[in-house]
């Protein structure tokens, strides 16, 4: 008696079911990811408005001691640099610096004024793929149609991310 052997061969098409399951993976990942690998610390700023609302002759003493510890750093700890107000609001123009820093890592430095090189030949329209597969799994249909400024980030953090191992674009997958 012979073995059966069954070849199987699947092909994934991004439709808007698989682009909506993909992104709420991508997200939750994102989101639970910092909170796992960061302890909760309590921001200093949060201290500072107790102490400003009451006047110090109001205050208690024992109140005043511990607000006292928790602002003054530890002699061996660092101290923590002040979180920016805003996240940068990333742009079109960011997008495509991004692109064209991934080109020129990958395709070479100078692959728009020799198209006929090579690393040209070998990356160009893989990349181009890539570049719309990767901005599918961000919510548009092409980078330069990516909406906000999260989904941009996101893109660019992708950019920034592939690598050539072996014979292929590959990069760590967020979920």
């Amino acid at each position: 008696m012979q073995p059966i052997q069954i070849n199987v061969q699947v092909n994934i098409g991004m439709d808007s079911a698989l682009l909506s399951m993909l992104s709420g993976l991508v997200t939750t990942a994102q989101t639970a990811a910092p909170a796992a690998q960061q302890p909760q610390r309590k921001p200093k700023a949060e201290a500072k408005p107790k102490q400003v609302n009451q006047p110090a002759a109001q205050q208690p003493a024992a109140e005043a001691a511990p607000a006292a510890e928790e602002t003054a750093p530890a002699s061996g700890e660092a101290k923590p640099e002040p979180m920016p107000e805003k996240p940068k609001e990333y742009t079109e123009v960011d997008i495509r610096a991004a692109m064209d820093r991934t080109r020129k890592r990958i395709e070479g430095e100078d692959y728009k004024e020799k198209p006929d090189s090579e690393g040209y030949k070998t990356w160009h329209k893989r990349l181009t793929a890539w570049f719309k597969n990767t901005a599918a799994l961000c919510g548009a249909e092409k980078p330069s149609a990516l909406s906000d400024s999260e989904s941009r980030a996101k893109f660019i953090a992708a950019c920034d991310a592939v690598e050539i191992k072996g014979d292929e674009l590959t990069e760590t997958c967020p979920f």
